[in-house]
C-alpha cells in the first residue's frame, strides 16, 4: 500500500510539474486574450479552453488540433458561422444558438446578449428557425494584430494538443 502512495505521490509531483512548465511566453498571452481581451468579446465568452470560457459555440479543442494555424486566422475572422440561427420565438427575434432539445423543451443560447443568455422555450414558443445573417462572429471585427493571433492560436494550440511550439506571424499567412 505505500508503494502505490508512494507512486501515484511521485506521479502527481512529476504531473503538476509539467502543468507548471508546459506554458510559454506566447501561451501565456494567448490564454489571456481568450479570457480577456481589451479590443471586444473574448473568445472564452462563448468558447471553452484548457477549463476556462462557457460551452457556447462549437468545441475550439477538436477544431485546434486539427487545422493549421491559417485555417484558424480564416475561422477567427469569418464573419457569419453555420451554428447561429435567427431565432423568431413569441420572446422576440434574436440571433441564437441550439444547446438541446429534449421533447418540447428547446435551450437556446440567445447571443444578442453578453455574456450569451441561456433561454429555456416549449416548442410553441419558437415560430422559426433558419441560419442567421446579420450576427456577426465578434472575433471578426476586433482588430486583433498578427502578433496577437498568433498568441490566441499557440494557447489553442496548447490547450488542444499540448504544443508548445512557437507560432509566428508567417504561419498565419496573409495578414492585412
Amino acid at each position: 500500500a505505500s508503494y502505490i502512495g508512494l507512486v501515484l505521490g511521485l506521479t502527481l509531483q512529476v504531473v503538476g510539474g509539467q502543468e507548471k512548465q508546459s506554458t510559454t511566453p506566447q501561451i501565456d498571452r494567448g490564454r489571456e486574450l481568450f479570457v480577456k481581451s481589451a479590443k471586444g468579446v473574448a473568445c472564452g465568452t462563448c468558447h471553452t479552453m484548457a477549463g476556462l470560457g462557457t460551452a457556447v459555440g462549437p468545441d475550439l479543442k477538436k477544431l485546434s488540433s486539427v487545422i493549421g494555424p491559417k485555417g484558424l486566422v480564416t475561422t477567427i475572422r469569418m464573419t457569419l458561422t453555420a451554428y447561429v440561427q435567427e431565432v423568431k420565438s413569441s420572446q422576440g427575434t434574436f440571433a441564437g444558438i441550439l444547446k438541446q432539445k429534449e421533447g418540447d423543451d428547446i435551450e437556446i443560447w440567445d447571443l444578442s446578449k453578453m455574456p450569451p443568455l441561456l433561454r429555456k422555450l416549449k416548442s410553441n414558443q419558437v415560430e422559426s428557425m433558419k441560419q442567421n445573417e446579420n450576427w456577426k462572429h465578434p472575433p471578426a471585427t476586433a482588430g486583433y494584430t498578427p502578433q496577437e493571433l498568433a498568441d490566441i492560436i499557440g494557447f489553442l494550440k496548447w490547450a488542444s494538443t499540448g504544443s508548445q511550439k512557437e507560432v509566428a506571424i508567417a504561419d498565419l499567412g496573409v495578414i492585412e
